[in-house]
């Protein structure tokens, strides 16, 4: 009885000690799952509604429940975003981040997003006729148009066969953006690779694609796949697998109309190598599935 009356006079503080710690609200019933003694949620309720009374605890309302906190709801609702926000890699919807937020917090999300964009911890980037939210300041290149970029890879395919060192897409970005060019690799202290003494056949590029057409359920084959298949053939008679002159076959076969190109679903998930070896197209996004045309 002792024990019991005990942990009755200690529910308060333990609860208290709870919801300080808590990232937000909560419900008595998940409450009474964290005491070290087993409560029933009624008590746990009871407990709460008192230190809501007298001050010590905040209470709203969830639906039909009522969830508890030692801080105003929107200063968690502002603390869970701002954690959340930098781990964003592209321009995102609110509604996105919203839905991301633990529900009992979401109530708030306005507000707490006011405050991150007061303080210039988020951004808004305009979207056509909505705006998305960066975790940074907005870049010029964050702001063209996906056929403008598709026009610089296009360039660029064809400004690399006459540079000394090639330069990337993410290259001509950076000078954009006015920030510093990634490093280009250091040369190796050998001489450096031949260069392909015999461009690429429509023959060859259907033979590589027909041996992982046999492997697959179906019938586009990821183009990283056929480059491996070139990288192959041209070490094994000594010379350089060129990806502009590989992009550029595949590219010509597509412009003939004897090859179909398919992008990925999530180019922005892709490794950067494979990213530099999707086929830039006129309209819409880059090609990273190929088949010949039958």
């Amino acid at each position: 009885m002792k024990n019991t009356l005990a942990s009755r006079m200690d529910l308060p503080t333990t609860l208290l000690d709870l919801l300080q710690r808590a990232a937000e609200p909560l419900t008595a019933a998940q409450l009474a799952r964290q005491l070290p003694v087993k409560t029933p949620a009624k008590t746990v309720a009871a407990a709460l509604a008192e230190l809501a009374a007298a001050g010590r605890a905040t209470a709203f309302t969830q639906g039909k429940t009522s969830a508890f906190s030692t801080r105003p709801p929107a200063d968690l609702c502002a603390e869970a975003l701002a954690l959340r926000l930098p781990l964003v890699t592209q321009a995102t919807a609110p509604a996105k981040l919203k839905a991301a937020l633990p529900k009992a917090l979401r109530p708030w999300f306005d507000e707490a997003l006011g405050r991150l964009i007061v303080h210039g911890l988020a951004f808004w980037l305009p979207k056509g006729k909505s705006r998305l939210l960066l975790p940074r300041p907005v870049r010029p290149s964050d702001v063209l148009p996906a056929a403008a970029v598709n026009q610089l890879k296009k360039l660029l395919l064809t400004a690399n066969r006459h540079r000394s060192t090639p330069r990337s897409l993410a290259d001509l970005l950076a000078w954009l953006d006015a920030e510093p060019p990634a490093a280009p690799a250091s040369a190796p202290s050998a001489e450096p690779p031949p260069v392909v003494a015999a461009k690429l056949t429509p023959e060859l590029l259907h033979q590589w694609y027909h041996t992982d057409r046999a492997r697959s359920s179906s019938s586009m084959v990821p183009i990283p796949h056929t480059w491996k298949h070139y990288e192959t053939w041209a070490s094994t008679q000594g010379l350089h697998a060129d990806i502009v002159d590989f992009r550029q076959a595949l590219e010509a076969l597509y412009n003939s109309g004897s090859a179909m190109l398919e992008p990925h679903e999530r180019p922005q998930t892709l490794p950067e190598h494979e990213r530099s070896l999707q086929v830039p197209l006129s309209i819409g996004p880059p090609g990273y599935y190929w088949s010949p045309m039958v």
